[in-house]
């Protein structure tokens, strides 16, 4: 099975599957606008989008990241290092890619295509095995997925099932002590809502800072929040472990933006956080990702993959103990039928389920390519 074509197109991103989008807010407010100090918006790179194709005339698919700069590495980089060789050795291309690219590209634009190309690689690894991708791992020790929704309203995503909801801290550092108080009563108000069973989960989007997350997470100990994600940039690791050390009313959760098992690592080894959530399109795949649920497997860390409930990284949760809910995406027929691809994996009753077809169970679905397709 050998590799006689790598394939890359640029597509505009999209959230949710329904809705375009062409900017990247980093946090919202209640009512909706940015906070004053993440005015400034900033282009959506882009997905990229893999085909990879063998002398047995099978085809497999990624999705990965990086936009325009993205394909620029799939095309000059890595197919040139891909073509001819096994499309069934999967773990030794991805080592191959990461140590050809050592110069310009751990971490960012260079993980996120080589992402796009080692799902593309497993699917193919499922389809000419006639098998789905949680076998490959090894099978099931979940039968169904518990599912929690992200930016949604919370009483929809509590009516549907879903295990929790994910919203953004509305006020960070430069809306001082007023902006505090905004965020403690936006708090109080939500968990009036739901009650005091439904998990809630802050997403802070790298905008906190630690003395701001330590005082944000005083005030909101009373509200029992699940999780407060990327309070602080990924890279700062003395800083999440100073979090983690000092709170102990809630969880302190990272990882979409830590790149490859070898950033993983710091933060686990040193105890930085009480949940790793690696992004399976932007880390390095799903090769990757499975080096990274060991090392949080041996730390007694769970896992809670970024956009873990897309199809390429359910499997992942099927079948690894350490991989405890999906963040959901597509959560309605109606958003999947937005999707590039067919049997865009749905929501029921709040819990996911992979499919049973080889591969990532996903078919390509042209004219929405075509819609999708980027030139910028």
């Amino acid at each position: 099975m050998r590799i006689t074509a790598v394939t890359a197109t640029l597509l505009r991103e999209r959230v949710l599957w329904a809705r375009p989008v062409e900017r990247i807010v980093t946090m919202r407010a209640p009512e909706d606008r940015p906070s004053p100090h993440v005015d400034q918006q900033v282009p959506i790179p882009g997905s990229v989008l893999v085909e990879i194709e063998t002398d047995d005339g099978l085809c497999g698919v990624g999705l990965g990241g990086g936009g325009a700069a993205g394909v620029l590495v799939v095309d000059t980089f890595l197919r040139p290092l891909l073509l001819g060789r096994d499309a069934g050795a999967v773990e030794d291309l991805w080592d191959l890619m990461y140590r050809v690219t050592f110069r310009y590209g751990q971490a960012g634009i260079v993980l996120m295509a080589m992402s796009a190309v080692d799902l593309a690689l497993w699917d193919l690894r499922g389809i000419a095995q006639g098998q789905p991708v949680w076998r490959l791992l090894g099978g099931k020790v979940r039968e169904r997925v518990p599912v929690y929704a992200t930016i949604r309203d919370p009483l929809w995503a509590q009516a549907q099932g879903f295990w929790g909801v994910k919203l953004g801290g509305p006020y960070g550092p430069a809306d001082g002590a007023e902006g505090m108080l905004k965020n403690e009563a936006y708090v109080a108000a939500l968990r009036e809502r739901v009650g005091p069973a439904f998990r809630i989960l802050i997403d802070c989007a790298r905008t906190w800072d630690v003395d701001y997350t330590l005082a944000m997470a005083r005030r909101l100990a009373p509200y029992d929040i699940y999780l407060i994600e990327e309070p602080i940039p990924s890279h700062d690791v003395d800083g999440y472990v100073r979090l983690r050390k000092a709170i102990d009313t809630t969880r302190i959760a990272c990882g979409e933006h830590v790149y490859t098992r070898y950033a993983a690592r710091q933060l686990l080894e040193r105890g930085a956080v009480d949940v790793i959530q690696p992004d399976i399109r932007w880390t390095g795949g799903l090769t990757d990702v499975l080096a990274v649920c060991a090392l949080a497997a041996a730390h007694d860390i769970p896992v809670m993959p970024h956009r873990g409930g897309m199809a390429w990284a359910l499997p992942l949760a099927m079948a690894r103990p350490e991989c405890v809910v999906a963040e959901g995406l597509a959560l309605t027929p109606e958003e999947a039928v937005y999707s590039v691809f067919d049997g865009e994996p749905v929501p029921e009753g709040g819990h996911l389920t992979a499919s049973d077809a080889p591969g990532f169970g996903l078919t390509l679905a042209p004219e929405r390519i075509e819609e999708y397709r980027s030139e910028v």
